[in-house]
């Protein structure tokens, strides 16, 4: 392992609970009562309907974070997909968003540790949290994601004894009338409980790290959202049902005087530790996401470039670590019902730009975006969460606007004056301009169809082998007229006949004999026609592509995919291991359709590739 690469040591486990763990903190144990105050009763429906209006977002962020596992989350995909402007201010809005959250959940650890504990000084177990979770997370990530798992666990248990208990104690009387705060009011009550849902922006910031992100990153993050919602949805209408609405409306520790209420001091106690481990887990999950964006935007150079320092011992990056748990440290003197509005509206807005992020990847055509799953009911899913997403920012009010106006001012005055002379990387954007303007700007340089195709190399763990180096070094053509056998041939011949070292014209010959004897075209639309040539040491492998295909023999129909295998008697062997390689690749679902699709030679390559099949090795 290099000095700048993160050890890929999560599993499912740890990523559901970083996003489990990052959603149920303030969330639950403090803001129901400042939702009550807005709502009332409807309070329990604003945290229904803000987990379904999540799922827009939730489905476009599984998508882009499993085309592109990296480290930094949304940054990452914001800044390829839609720019490095974009990025600069998406970066900084997630790890303040992220970072705030964290904050205000050692805040209510202090709110929680005085209530129960009231000699202890809350301020300063807060701070001391936080210097502890900051050196557990500069221990390792596995370390923390160990943690992660055994906070969640015991959080979920108590929280689902708390929704199955207090259910029985509940009285419709308290439900009555439902909507006191009018549409408006519980709108507002939505906007300000969507921060809850923040913890799933954890979980893509660290894909990274993740062992299995095609698989893990949707599973944990949809049944974190789903699990998360469901408690949600009971915990806060225990506390509906069984406290008086001015007393919760005031309230700072709903589910404790909940428990009290129906469990005497017992409930309260259990609740009360219940909220420290929700703050806790959250904390941690916190520090852990946050610091991989500061990192993140450090590789690419658009802060300075120690800050992606990565300890060689421990696999974590160390100096963000510590630049994040100083920042949360600040942020712990601020205002809570501030933290939380400010956090939401930073959430939001990332939640608008993955959504348009990606409108942009897929109408880009990037042959190397790959995502291991895609958002259903594409785009009417991203138009519906750019919608929503918009009028709940409206609705959360003039302070968290303003926060997120300074945001995007200091983003963008950073990119212009520190970042825009440091990067030059290409875009999806870029290249959605240049498939819709192709003649007015500038060639682009391919950047991030290349970067792309790495990170989907390291995703799938795709180690090349003697086919695939092949193939890198192959001829390609990619011909747009019909074509006859022996015009193709003849084609064919010239192109190879430097890099084999052999006469075209006998090339021809070869080529044309084994078609006369024993065509190649093995099944409609693909021909593979391979010869053995004299000398020894010697192996070619040639891509084509006809677009109005090539007429190999009667009763075929056209060929529009071609590989040619050209290889001496000694490479026998390895001549029947490259045809089983492309036939594994060209059986694959999907790929007539993608060979077609493709928009330039190096796509072509690259979906061979990228292309799943047995490797040596």
């Amino acid at each position: 392992m290099t000095a700048q690469e993160l050890r890929r040591s999560l599993k499912l486990p740890d990523l559901f609970s970083v996003a489990t763990g990052s959603m149920i903190s303030s969330g639950l144990f403090v803001l129901p009562g400042l939702a009550y105050a807005y709502a009332g009763p409807s309070a329990v429906l604003a945290y229904l309907f803000a987990g379904i209006l999540i799922v827009p977002a939730l489905l476009s962020k599984i998508e882009l974070t499993t085309a592109m596992p990296k480290a930094g989350g949304d940054y990452y995909f914001l800044d390829r997909s839609l720019g490095h402007l974009a990025g600069t201010i998406a970066g900084i809005a997630a790890w303040s968003s992220i970072s705030i959250k964290t904050a205000f959940a050692f805040v209510g650890i202090r709110i929680f540790l005085q209530a129960l504990l009231p000699q202890i000084d809350g301020l300063l177990f807060s701070l001391i949290a936080c210097a502890f979770f900051t050196v557990l997370n500069l221990r390792g990530v596995s370390h923390a994601g160990r943690t992660q798992v055994i906070l969640v666990v015991g959080l979920l248990a108590i929280l689902l004894v708390f929704s199955v208990v207090g259910s029985v104690h509940t009285s419709a009387v308290r439900m009555t009338p439902f909507f006191t705060g009018g549409i408006k009011g519980f709108l507002e009550a939505t906007a300000l409980v969507f921060v809850a849902f923040g913890g799933l922006t954890k979980a893509a910031s660290v894909s990274e790290e993740s062992s299995n992100p095609k698989r893990d990153i949707p599973l944990g993050l949809i049944s974190a959202l789903a699990v998360v919602t469901f408690l949600y949805f009971t915990s806060v209408l225990v506390c509906v049902g069984t406290l008086d609405g001015p007393a919760l409306a005031a309230s700072m520790t709903p589910l404790s005087d909940a428990g009290r209420a129906f469990a005497g001091n017992t409930g309260y106690i259990v609740l009360t530790i219940a909220a420290v481990l929700a703050f806790l887990s959250t904390a941690n999950a916190g520090i852990m996401a946050s610091a991989r964006f500061p990192m993140a935007m450090s590789r690419d150079r658009l802060i300075p470039g120690i800050i992606a320092r990565i300890g060689t011992n421990r696999g974590t990056p160390w100096v963000s670590i510590l630049l994040t748990g100083g920042f949360i440290a600040g942020m712990m003197f601020l205002d809570f019902e501030s933290l939380v509005k400010m956090a939401s509206a930073m959430q939001l807005l990332l939640y608008v730009l993955s959504n348009i992020a990606v409108i942009v990847m897929r109408e880009s055509r990037i042959h190397t975006y790959r995502p291991s799953f895609r958002t259903p009911l594409y785009p009417w899913t991203q138009i519906a969460g750019i919608v929503t997403m918009t009028v709940l920012m409206i609705m959360i009010g003039m302070k968290a606007l303003i926060a997120f106006l300074a945001i995007s001012l200091g983003g963008t005055l950073w990119y212009f004056i520190y970042s825009r002379s440091r990067v030059a990387k290409d875009s999806a954007l870029l290249c959605l301009a240049d498939r819709i303007f192709p003649k007015e700007l500038k060639p682009r340089d391919g950047s991030i169809e290349k970067e792309l195709k790495s990170v989907l190399m390291d995703r799938d763990v795709i180690t090349e082998d003697r086919f695939d180096k092949l193939v890198l070094e192959a001829e390609i053509l990619d011909i747009k007229k019909a074509l006859g056998l022996e015009e193709f041939l003849h084609i064919a011949s010239e192109r190879l006949s430097e890099k084999l070292d052999m006469d075209k014209t006998e090339l021809f010959k070869l080529l044309l004999e084994r078609e006369r004897t024993s065509p190649t075209a093995l099944r409609p639309g693909l021909a593979i026609p391979h010869i053995i040539i004299p000398g020894e040491h010697k192996f070619s492998v040639t891509l084509a592509r006809c677009r109005d295909g090539i007429d190999f023999e009667e009763g075929t129909g056209p060929v529009h995919t071609v590989f040619i295998l050209a290889g001496t008697m000694d490479e026998r062997n390895f001549h029947l291991k490259a045809l089983m390689a492309i036939a594994q690749i060209t059986t694959a679902s999907g790929f007539d359709s993608a060979w077609e699709k493709c928009r330039t030679p190096q796509g072509l390559r690259d979906l061979v590739l990228l292309s799943k099949r047995m490797r040596e090795g």
